[in-house]
Parts: C-alpha cells; structure tokens; sequence
C-alpha cells in the first residue's frame, strides 16, 4: 500500500516512524547497534576534523598535539602507548570544547597538510613555524578566524610593518603565511575573506618599509681578500675542508650544495659536477635539529651542470686524490663522515681569523664569485647558469656588490675621463 502525498510529506514521515517501531518491537533492529554506530560515525568525524598531525615515535608510542586552552591556544604535547588511546582523547576534547577556528590553529592546519602531501620540506615548515610566531605574538593569532574582517587584517599588517620595522623582504614572508592561512581557511569554510582579492585592493606606500642598508664589506670578500685565502689554503698541508672552501670560491656553490655533493657527481670528461642535492636542516620529533641531504637542488634552476674552470678543475682532481673512496666528495679524513655546511663555516672562520680579516661565512664567498662574474663581462646565460638563478635580476640584485679596492675603482675612473 503506498502512501499518497510527496516524499517527505507527513503521511510519509508518519508511515517509516510505525515501520520503524514495528522493527524495533520485533526485534528487527538493535537499538544499541545503532547508537553504537552513530557514536563511531561522529568520533570519526571529529577525528577527521583534528588540525594536528599524529605520528609515532621511535619508542613505539603515539603523539599529536592539542590546544592548551590554559594558555590561550598554545600547543601541547599528548602521547600515547597505542593510536586508539590517543584517538579517544582527541575525540573527547573537540566533543568538550567544539571547534574554535583561531588563526593559529588555522594556521597549523594549513602548515601540516602542505607538510603531509609533500609540497613543502620540514625545513620549510620550521621556517614558515618561527616566521609566525616572529610575526603573530600580539595576541592576534588566537582571534578566531571567522571574525577578523579585511579592515581589520589590514590594520594587523599596516601595524605588524611599522612596529616590528619590516623591510619589503622580511613583509614578503609574513604575506605568504596569510595568503596560506586565509586560502585554506576560506576552502574549510572558516572565513569568508577572498585572499587574493585582498591583496588586490591592499595599497602599501614603499615608505612603509624600512630601509636595510647592507655594509659591502660584510657582505663580500674583496679581490685581496681572496688571494689572501688561496694563498692561505695552498701555504698548508691540503686537507678536504680547506679544498671545500677552494672550490666554493672557484665555482661559487652554495655552502648545501657543496656538502652534498657526491663521488658520482663529477664528470670529469666534461669538466662538469652534476649540482643535484642539498643538505637540509630541520627540527625532529624531540625537538633536536637533524641535518641531512636531500635528493635535490634549493631550485629547480639549481639542479644544473656546472662547468669547471681550470682552477676548478685542479681542486677537483685533488679532492679525488684526498677521498678516492668516499660515498660523497667531501668526508671527514679521521670519522669518514660527510663535513656539513656548518663545517665549512667554522673552517672558514678560523682561516679569516689566521689572515687577518673579517669573519664572514660560505655564503659570502657565492655573492663574492657572482660579483666576480659579473665584473669580468662573463655572459648573462652563463652566470645564470653557473649560479643556479632562473634569471639574471636575481644575480643583479641580491648578490651583486664592488668588492674591488677604491685604488682600483679609482683607476677605472680616471680611465673613463678621457677628456
């Protein structure tokens, strides 16, 4: 007998209500087994909601995070011996205390997934980590997302720039991490703010800005320099990080790239070494850094073939002559294990030390070999390429400095006044 009316109607609703009492009453459904499911379908729910990843440790026991409401949305550690356990305590505080989107929680959300589907490296989630907290410590990071309005975000930004003297550089950073923020938490429904749009209408003065004045003396090796280094290095017993720093100096690689070369790197029929990884540095699940090398360049542009000079070349075939063996171009004589970037640095720093002149790091001397390029009329294509950069702005703009003496700029001058 079917029931008129449209589903949905009350004939209907009227008629699955004395189905449904007739099955309970004769023993057709277990009432408990309903419950019981319907209990399982909402701690799934809620475990499926949990902003915070879930891993296990190396003493077999499980750990996520939880808000420490105590401490105005803080994290806190949790562990448990097995995942169910810990589950049950999940799902039992976001049962208690609801969903509370902040724009820190909201922000580990957003920073996990990335880290979970492999967009982003650990290093790069503890980077994006300590840039949040360096720019949202004033309380605005536990607001609730829903109710921050755009007049609202921009007066955060405006403020953020002003107090905390932000150059344009430092701003790009925090600008990433909102546009993150806010892009997940308008896909999730917690804002209705469209970021990008945002952004669009967002007019920032370049006076806003502080003004970084960068002292060139720190920021490259002068050509006197150099020499005094070489002359240093090649005055002494060769060892492998000193060779390290030879052929930073010649090839102008980056300090991660350098210490994570291999043997099978070199090519030496070409005059080539296959730049194709990095060294990386992160925090681990104790809270301790772990250093380690991954399978690929900072860039895409970093992945690339880098030519040899003669001088290159020479350090190259002596570091073959050092560590003919070695997994990678650059271990340790006595341990045998790879020399880190912080090797290299500490290396160099007592050799700065020993010739009198200013400590500066690896890094210096990559700006140094640009600017040595760049001053010796080398091609665009070629410095690009040598560099690692997928264009020849950013080698102009960021690791461009004169590191020649005001004796030689001098000459070049009165060269120029032909009149």
């Amino acid at each position: 007998m079917r029931t008129k009316g449209y589903p949905g109607s009350f004939a209907s609703y009227k008629m699955n209500e004395e189905l449904l009492k007739y099955a309970v009453e004769n023993g057709m459904i277990d009432l408990s087994y309903v419950q019981e499911q319907i209990e399982m379908n909402k701690r799934k729910e809620l475990l499926e909601k949990h902003p915070y990843k879930t891993w296990q440790g190396q003493d077999g026991r499980w750990y996520t995070y939880l808000p420490d409401v105590s401490k105005k949305d803080e994290r806190r550690l949790v562990k448990r011996n097995d995942r169910k356990k810990l589950e049950d305590v999940v799902a039992s505080y976001w049962k208690q205390f609801g969903e509370v989107h902040t724009l820190k929680s909201t922000f580990y959300e957003w920073a996990d997934e990335k880290l979970r589907y492999g967009e982003i490296e650990k290093n790069t989630y503890d980077r994006y980590e300590t840039d949040f907290h360096r720019f949202f410590n004033n309380g605005f990071e536990n607001t609730n997302i829903k109710n921050i309005t755009e007049d609202a975000l921009e007066d955060f930004i405006k403020t953020t720039i002003n107090k905390k003297q932000l150059t344009s550089k430092a701003y790009s950073g925090m600008r990433t991490l909102i546009i993150g923020i806010f892009k997940y938490a308008k896909k999730h429904k917690y804002s209705d703010i469209s970021i990008h749009t945002f952004f669009g209408d967002l007019n920032l003065s370049k006076k806003i800005f502080a003004k970084k004045v960068k002292c060139v003396e720190k920021e490259v090796f002068t050509e006197h320099e150099i020499k005094a280094i070489v002359k240093y290095i090649n005055g002494k017993e060769m060892k492998i990080r000193e060779l390290g720093i030879l052929l930073a100096i010649y090839t102008g690689m980056r300090p991660g790239e350098l210490s994570a070369l291999k043997q099978s790197d070199i090519r030496k029929n070409e005059r080539t070494i296959h730049v194709q990884r990095s060294e990386v540095k992160y925090k681990g699940s104790n809270g301790k850094t772990v250093i380690s090398v991954r399978d690929f360049p900072k860039s895409d542009a970093g992945d690339r073939y880098l030519l040899l000079s003669d001088k290159a070349y020479d350090t190259v075939k002596k570091i073959l002559r050092l560590n003919p063996f070695g997994e990678y171009l650059f271990q340790d004589e006595k341990t045998h294990k790879r020399v880190t970037e912080n090797g290299f640095n500490h290396k160099l720093n007592r050799i700065c030390t020993a010739v009198n002149i200013p400590v500066r790091t690896m890094h210096k001397l990559r700006k140094t070999y640009g600017t040595t390029l760049i001053d010796h009329g080398v091609s665009d294509s070629i410095i690009t390429e040598q560099m690692g950069h997928a264009d020849i702005k950013t080698t102009r703009q960021y690791y461009y400095y004169s590191n020649q003496s005001n004796g030689e700029k001098l000459e070049q001058l009165n060269r120029a006044c032909i009149v």
